[in-house]
C-alpha cells in the first residue's frame, strides 16, 4: 500500500527480528527514499538484560548511520493489571511523546501478527473495529503511524535476516506460555498451519475486507451523532431512540471514542440503550466502566470521568489572592473582568472555599429573593452528581460564588471598584 510522505521516517526498534530487519530494509534504500530515518527504542526495563539490550540497538544504529533515541518507562502495575498492557500503553505514550511534527512512526508488525490479532480480538469477543486488527497506515499524532511489513510473513521476515546476516535480540519472555498471544504463537498456531497452510494470509486478508467496511460505518455512526447531538456536543433521547438498536449503540460508541474514553463492552451498552426509551424521571439510567460514566440527565447523555473522593469537609482557606489549589487536582483563579465581585473583597474578611454545607443559601446576582443550594443548581443546569464537587467561594460566612457559574450575593459596587471573576479549572486527571 502506498503511504503518505512524512517528514522523516521514526523507527519504534526494540532490537528484536522484526524490527531489526526492517531497520536494514529501510536503510538500503535510504537514498531512494529520500527521507530522514530515525529509531526510538523503548527501554522497557522488565529484563535484567534490559541494559545490554539497549546497548546492542545504539551499537547496531551506530553502525547504520541511524540517529538512536532512548526512553526508559518506569512500570508499576496496580493489583489486576496487566503488566503487558502497561508496558504497551507506557510505550506508545513515550514514542508519541519523542515523535516529531509531521512524522510517521514505523513499527514492524507483520502477517503474521496481524492473524493472532484478529484471533485475539475474536477471543474476546470484540466488534468490527476490533477485527479489523491493524491497519497498514494510519493518522497518529501530528503525522501517521504506519505497518509497512502487514503484508509479509515471519519467515520472510527471518529469511531476509538470514541472508543479511544480522544478529537480533531474543527476548525470552517470547516464549513463555501464560501471555495470550505467545500461547497462540505457539501452542494454537502450528496446528491451523498444518492443516492450514495459507492461514496466515487468509486471516490477514478477512482482516482487510472488515477494515474496509468500518469507515462506512464510522461515516454512518458520525452523521447519526450530528443528528443525535445538541450544541454541548451531549446526545440527546429522543433522537436516539428513533435510530435502530444497531445504530443507538454505534452512535454512543462513536460519542464515546471521540472524547477520548475508553468504549464499554456490548453488554453494557444493549443495557444502557435498553434503558433509554424507558427514561423516567424518578429512575434515571447510569452505566459505569473503567473511569468512565454515562448519567442521563434531562433527556440527554453525560459522559465524563467518575469522581474521585468527595471533597474535604473543612473549608480551605484562600491566602494567596491569584490561585488556589484545590484538594481535588483542580484549582480556582482569580481573574480580572469588567463585572464581578469587587477586588476589595479579597482584603476584607477571610476568604474560604466550601463543599456543598448544609443549609446553603444564596441569592443569583441581579435577581430577588435567596434560593437553596438545590434550587441555585437547577437554576444553573448544574447536575446532582455533579453538585457535591462544586467549589464555592465565602467571605466569612457570606456565600460569594458558586464556582465560576455565577456571582451568588447582591453586590453594591462603589466608585473606583475594579473587579475579578472566577475561573475553575476541573480536575484534569480520571479517578483511579
Amino acid at each position: 500500500k502506498e503511504l503518505p510522505t512524512p517528514a522523516s521516517y521514526v523507527l519504534a526498534y526494540s532490537g528484536g527480528l522484526d524490527s531489526h530487519g526492517l531497520l536494514h530494509a529501510l536503510v538500503s534504500i535510504r537514498e531512494q527514499l529520500g527521507i530522514p530515518i530515525q529509531a526510538i527504542h523503548i527501554n522497557h526495563g522488565l529484563q535484567a538484560e534490559a541494559q545490554q539490550w539497549q546497548a546492542h540497538c545504539q551499537k547496531v544504529c551506530t553502525a547504520l548511520g541511524v540517529a538512536l533515541q532512548c526512553h526508559h518507562l518506569q512500570l508499576s502495575p496496580t493489583p489486576g493489571e496487566s503488566i503487558e498492557a502497561q508496558a504497551r500503553t507506557a510505550r506508545y505514550a513515550a514514542l508519541a511523546a519523542a515523535l516529531p511534527g509531521k512524522a510517521m512512526l514505523l513499527t514492524a508488525q507483520h502477517q503474521d501478527d496481524q492473524a493472532e490479532t484478529v484471533l485475539l480480538q475474536l477471543l474476546r469477543g470484540a466488534g468490527v473495529a476490533g477485527l479489523a486488527a491493524m491497519p497498514v497506515c494510519k493518522p497518529w499524532q501530528q503525522g501517521w503511524h504506519a505497518r509497512p511489513l502487514l503484508a509479509t510473513s515471519r519467515d520472510d521476515v527471518y529469511h531476509y535476516a538470514q541472508q543479511h546476516g544480522l544478529q537480533w535480540i531474543e527476548d525470552p519472555s517470547n516464549q513463555q506460555t501464560r501471555f495470550d498471544r505467545n500461547y497462540l504463537r505457539h501452542q494454537v498456531l502450528p496446528l491451523l498451519r498444518e492443516r492450514w497452510p495459507a492461514f496466515a494470509r487468509t486471516v490477514a486478508r478477512s482482516s482487510q475486507h472488515i477494515g474496509e467496511m468500518l469507515p462506512l460505518l464510522q461515516a454512518q455512526a458520525e452523521s447519526d451523532r450530528l443528528f443525535c447531538s445538541n450544541a454541548q456536543g451531549r446526545l440527546e433521547v429522543a433522537p436516539l431512540c428513533q435510530l435502530s438498536s444497531e445504530r443507538c449503540r454505534l452512535v454512543i460508541r462513536q460519542w464515546i471514542r471521540q472524547a477520548g474514553h475508553q468504549v464499554p463492552n456490548q453488554a453494557r451498552l444493549q443495557t444502557l440503550e435498553t434503558q433509554l426509551c424507558q427514561v423516567q424521571k424518578d429512575r434515571l439510567p447510569t452505566l459505569r466502566w473503567g473511569q468512565s460514566v454515562i448519567y442521563v440527565y434531562q433527556n440527554q447523555l453525560w459522559l465524563a470521568y467518575q469522581y474521585k473522593d468527595l471533597p474535604p469537609d473543612s473549608p480551605v482557606v484562600w491566602s494567596d489572592t491569584v490561585v488556589l489549589q484545590l484538594p481535588d487536582g483542580g484549582q480556582l483563579q482569580r481573574q480580572a473582568a469588567r463585572q464581578g465581585i469587587p477586588d476589595r473583597y479579597w482584603q476584607e474578611g477571610t476568604l474560604t472555599v466550601r463543599w456543598r454545607s448544609a443549609g446553603v443559601k444564596g441569592q443569583l446576582a441581579g435577581r430577588q429573593g435567596t434560593r437553596s443550594f438545590k434550587k441555585l443548581c437547577q437554576e444553573l443546569a448544574i447536575p446532582p452528581w455533579q453538585r457535591a464537587y462544586i467549589p464555592l467561594l465565602y467571605r466569612n460566612e457570606q456565600l460569594l460564588a458558586v464556582a465560576d457559574y455565577c456571582v451568588c450575593e447582591k453586590i453594591e459596587p462603589k466608585p473606583g471598584d475594579t473587579f475579578s471573576r472566577l475561573h475553575w479549572q476541573r480536575p484534569d486527571q480520571p479517578s483511579t
